[in-house]
């Protein structure tokens, strides 16, 4: 039997074609009614990445079945051989014509000898990893398999245009069309979560691009392309520096205190620059009399005319994180000593603005998933926030199953991963300090993101209202955030 298989569809493909006669019973009324809204439902964009010829990176397309060697996206030999390693999940692939193989493989059947190359390169990428048990134990695998291919790939399109070779370190937001570029943010959850499985090296090789990326004044762009330049005239984001920041803290700190963590000279020879800069560009952007930083898009990618808890709390949190650097040794120069006195005013200030009804914007009570940035795992409980995280989800929620990335965002049914996989973080956190009806909230909503996952175990951006999985798959950022959250949920117990 053929690892891979273009032709044979697995009945979660078939399911997704039958959308009508589920909805009315499975979902309900609401779910009916948006099968027929003007707005169509986002369709997936690709079932994977499988690891090919010459080591490059390619999206499976829709619907394509693909068997890998346990704990690669390299596309196995013997697919028996792969079962093991399968997420628990039995494939559907059928036997598939040699063609059809090279496609998805990469251009080019992999002999056995660039097999056991690519398989031996691949576990080496992941050897001394702590990562979860227990039933998530094959999700938490797939999701750091699809997120180092997605770290400095040589990633080949689906429309058949040369590959482009990635820098190390460069977190590709997902495979295919318009998220080929470095997000920082996703970037910063991808060190963090490379941290927290014990992947260090990983992790700094990640905040090493981000500091090449970086602004001479500590700032970011949106996104870049793999040449490190801006694709379009979309306005920087205010968030990158606190995220970076944020991340290195998560990096040097304990954050699992069973592996052993870098110590602060090792960070500071690689990053301290980029860490001064960062340092300096957070107090600039707060230094204002009311502590608040200026107005900027952040990650619903949209133009916003009020600060947003986000950027507010993305300032706090690198904030914070620069302290703690300075505390454990880190020089960062005489800004990173008055970190720790400002972060103090800006927890205050964003209290001021945001309590009670810590919406999504100043003042508002238009709940988003920032919310989950107010409290543990991110930060000690700012004022009133757990009370308004409790409710969160319900005033989030999507007939998908999910969440969308706020109250205020438009329900078209459609669940983002990412805002549920932050919830789900948030909630194991939460949990762990006798928040109980978040604990069973966090086993929930992870239960929820690894059955929506494609058929060969990829985390997609979006599911649609019928519960298909939609976007790209995988995406970094769920990736991340759900090994985070794989990570939390596994302490906790």
């Amino acid at each position: 039997m053929n690892p891979i298989d273009r032709g044979a569809r697995s009945r979660r493909a078939l399911i997704r074609g039958a959308v009508l006669a589920p909805l009315a019973t499975a979902v309900g009324w609401g779910a009916w009614r948006l099968a027929f809204s003007p707005r169509p439902q986002p369709t997936l964009l690709s079932e994977g990445v499988v690891v090919g010829a010459g080591g490059v990176v390619r999206p499976l397309p829709p619907g394509a079945s693909c068997r890998f060697e346990p704990g690669t996206r390299v596309p196995a030999a013997d697919p028996a051989a792969a079962a093991e390693g399968g997420a628990g999940r039995a494939s559907s692939a059928g036997r598939a014509d040699d063609s059809a193989a090279a496609t998805a493989a990469g251009g080019g059947v992999l002999s056995d000898e660039e097999r056991t190359a690519l398989v031996r390169a691949a576990r080496e990428r992941v050897a001394g990893a702590a990562l979860p048990g227990g039933r998530w134990a094959g999700a938490a695998r797939d999701a750091l398999a699809d997120l180092l291919a997605l770290i400095g790939p040589v990633l080949a399109d689906a429309d058949g245009s040369d590959p482009i070779s990635y820098p190390a370190g460069a977190v590709v937001a997902g495979p295919v069309s318009a998220w080929r570029y470095v997000w920082p943010r996703d970037a910063s959850f991808a060190a963090a979560a490379l941290s927290a499985v014990g992947l260090d090296d990983e992790a700094l090789t990640v905040l090493e691009h981000l500091a090449a990326l970086q602004g001479v004044d500590g700032g970011f762009e949106a996104r870049y392309t793999a040449a490190g330049t801006v694709p379009d005239d979309r306005p920087a984001q205010l968030d990158g520096t606190g995220w970076v920041m944020w991340a290195a803290g998560r990096v040097l700190g304990a954050a699992r205190p069973d592996v052993d963590r870098p110590d602060a000279d090792r960070v500071e020879g690689r990053l301290g620059v980029c860490l001064r800069r960062c340092a300096s560009r957070l107090l600039e952007l707060t230094d204002g009399p009311h502590r608040l930083p200026p107005v900027s898009p952040d990650y619903w990618e949209v133009a916003e005319g009020r600060l947003t808890l986000d950027t507010a709390m993305s300032v706090l949190l690198g904030l914070e994180a620069a302290a703690r650097l300075v505390a454990a040794g880190l020089d960062l120069g005489a800004e990173g000593e008055a970190t720790a006195a400002r972060a103090v005013q800006v927890r205050a200030a964003i209290e001021g603005g945001f309590a009670p009804g810590w919406g999504r914007h100043r003042g508002d009570d238009d709940v988003d998933a920032a919310i989950a940035l107010t409290a543990p795992p991110f930060t000690a409980a700012l004022r009133g926030a757990v009370e308004v995280r409790r409710g969160a989800r319900e005033r989030m929620a999507r007939v998908s199953g999910g969440v969308g990335p706020g109250s205020s965002w438009r329900d078209d049914g459609v669940s983002w991963t990412p805002e549920t996989a932050l919830l789900a973080w948030s909630a194991a956190a939460l949990g762990a300090g006798g928040e109980t009806g978040l604990a069973a909230e966090a086993d929930e909503l992870l239960d929820w993101l690894v059955d929506r996952r494609t058929g060969v175990g990829a985390l997609p951006e979006k599911v649609a209202a019928d519960g298909s999985p939609a976007g790209p798959a995988p995406l970094a950022w769920t990736c991340s955030l759900l090994l985070l959250a794989l990570c939390e949920s596994d302490r906790g117990r």
